[in-house]
């Protein structure tokens, strides 16, 4: 392209995006070759803004709906001009076509009356021979408002076979509702040195010391040096990070605690009586927040004194804690791990993605489930990335970043207009690898974001109508499962519980998951989810513990190498769907909807 197009494809962005108006790559280039593009899109702003439901996605439709002759025209004239490059003959265009492109000339009387450009589109078949093959080229099509060069996306047999006659989606009836409330994007600053350990270090206590004592039991928990000054045997309680844990060689545990003060040593005996603190200890991490109450045993000649526990706790989630609802009878649909641009990506599953959320496969009741869904989360790994491991080139399909996210864009585009999606990094996205990670770099993602995508940091918090979800990749997912007992892949919810225990997304510092030194903690769960969200694994789960509702949602790629070599055989294509205004949560196997 060359530069003084580019130059003006900048300033229409530009003046689009101040105007508060997303755009779709298609669309943009029709205007873009347009006759006068910047005074057309300048009298598009204009006229769009007393139209009725305008939600500032422009479209081929909606130019469709602004009774200006002259930009019925230019549109003719584009879509003539197109056609004429790819040099088809005129006589294998149909009556179909014909009458497409003389309806563009016809003047709008009323709103009954409009023609519709693109509605009836699909029909259009235009062909011509290439290596003795019938290809259909050049064939636009509408789809939710979303309107994509069929050259680049085919049909699938399910879109071109199943009718949506009778399907009202319940989800297109409510206004999008949503507000970030959590996202580290443009707020990770670090140096990396000694300052910025320690000020996350105590960040991360003081937090969690915070969240402790909300239980009301530790209210009279005394610090560490206080309790180390005591010469009697008396009956204490503390709180503070487990420095160091291990089990004894009598079948007891060990523990270091250390708070803001000092250190201090405690016993959790592995007797018939302290089961219960037995099954805590058990999975109990260094790093993590406890609280204990015992007998404390002053040390003789100067040996450290001693705390025998009866009694440890984590932070945890109330057990009542109510969750918000939504008054809305809409969903949201989980996602991850898509891995576009991999040869595993199960791009035939995706297409069954996409041609459920257009009601044209499931039953009754699953179609009834797809029209609720009105907000989509893809929680990390939406591309397969270049250089993530070792052998990755070798699974590439696509090993160009940004032809990955051009597909991704091509694929997203087909979801119904209606349905809001975020996208929240993941460790093959083209972002450091540390956690907290920002949101994919608009160099990246810009054409993403012109479909309304809204792109965000990991781990984030999304409110929407009312319902807030917590964000997060999963990426010490795999760590926790190889140190506590009974904790295994295939069941990540187990997992996520113990996430929530703990109230911090990745409590282990200085194991396979990298942590940046940021000065300020965003790994800590402060505010209770109503909806967590983890992926990474490739493995869906679902569940619940105390009213919030889990998923791990599952991917669409199939089994790498690489994944076979970690034992991780993953489940692709079950759709993970939470009702926001129940919590209810329904999984789809997009392999076995009919």
């Amino acid at each position: 392209m060359k530069a003084d197009n580019l130059n003006e494809k900048e300033i229409l962005i530009k003046e689009l995006i101040n105007s508060g108006i997303n755009i779709t790559p298609s669309t943009l280039d029709f205007l873009l070759n347009l006759k006068e593009p910047l005074k057309s899109v300048k009298s598009i702003i204009k006229s769009i803004s007393f139209l009725p439901n305008f939600n500032g996605h422009l479209t081929e439709e909606i130019l469709q709906k602004i009774s200006k002759e002259e930009m019925h025209r230019d549109l003719k004239n584009v879509l003539l001009k197109k056609i004429d490059q790819t040099s088809i003959k005129k006589n294998v265009i149909n009556e179909d076509y014909n009458n497409q492109i003389s309806n563009l000339s016809k003047p709008i009387k009323n709103e009954k009356h409009k023609t519709k450009i693109f509605e009836n589109s699909a029909k259009i078949s235009l062909r011509e021979n290439l290596d003795q093959n019938n290809v259909t080229i050049q064939n636009y099509y509408k789809d939710s408002g979303k309107t994509v060069m069929k050259s680049k996306l085919k049909e699938t047999s399910f879109e071109r076979s199943r009718s949506t006659l009778g399907f009202k989606p319940i989800a297109k009836d409510y206004d999008i509702n949503f507000e970030i409330l959590q996202d580290p994007t443009g707020k990770l600053y670090t140096n990396g040195d000694y300052d910025d350990f320690y000020n996350l270090t105590l960040d991360k206590f003081n937090k969690l010391r915070y969240l402790m004592r909300k239980r009301p039991e530790v209210h009279s928990a005394n610090n560490i040096n206080n309790i180390l000054r005591l010469s009697s045997k008396v009956e204490v309680s503390v709180m503070g990070f487990v420095n160091e844990i291990r089990k004894t060689k009598n079948g007891n545990f060990f523990l270091v605690l250390e708070d803001l003060t000092n250190f201090i040593n405690v016993i959790i005996r592995n007797d018939s009586e302290n089961q219960e603190n037995v099954k805590i200890a058990e999975r109990t991490l260094s790093d993590q927040m406890v609280y204990v109450e015992g007998t404390y045993n002053p040390g003789e000649k100067s040996k450290s004194g001693i705390i025998y526990c009866n009694y440890i706790s984590t932070i945890d989630i109330p057990r009542d804690y109510e969750p918000h609802k939504s008054p809305d009878p809409i969903s949201i649909a989980l996602i991850s791990d898509t891995h576009i641009g991999s040869r595993e990506f199960e791009e035939k599953l995706w297409n069954r993605f996409i041609a459920f959320l257009h009601g044209k496969i499931g039953n009754k009741t699953q179609k009834e489930l797809a029209g609720r869904i009105k907000y989509i989360i893809i929680n990390g790994d939406l591309v397969d990335g270049i250089g993530v491991y070792p052998t990755q080139k070798d699974d590439l399909l696509i090993s160009d970043i940004y032809k990955q996210f051009n597909k991704a864009t091509e694929i997203l585009s087909r979801v119904p207009e209606y349905i809001k999606i975020f996208y929240s990094s993941g460790n093959h996205e083209p972002v450091r690898n540390a956690i907290p990670r920002p949101a994919v770099p608009k160099k990246y993602s810009t054409e993403l974001i012109n479909i309304g995508v809204s792109c965000i940091g990991n781990p984030s918090l999304i409110q929407t109508h009312n319902v807030n979800t917590l964000v997060f990749h999963g990426d010490s997912i795999l760590d926790l499962n190889m140190l506590v007992p009974g904790l295994e892949n295939n069941n990540p919810v187990d997992t996520m519980i113990e996430l929530l225990k703990c109230r911090h997304l990745a409590p282990i510092y200085g194991k396979k998951t990298q942590i940046a030194p940021t000065n300020k903690d965003w790994l800590v769960i402060g505010k209770i989810p109503d909806i967590f969200h983890t992926g990474h694994i490739h493995i869906n789960g679902m569940g619940y513990y105390n009213n919030i509702a889990l998923v791990n949602s599952g991917c669409f790629q199939s089994q790498t190498e690489f994944m076979n070599s970690l034992g991780i055989h993953p489940t692709p294509g079950i759709l993970s769907i939470i009702d926001l205004d129940t919590l209810k949560a329904t999984s789809l196997d997009l392999k076995n909807s009919d």
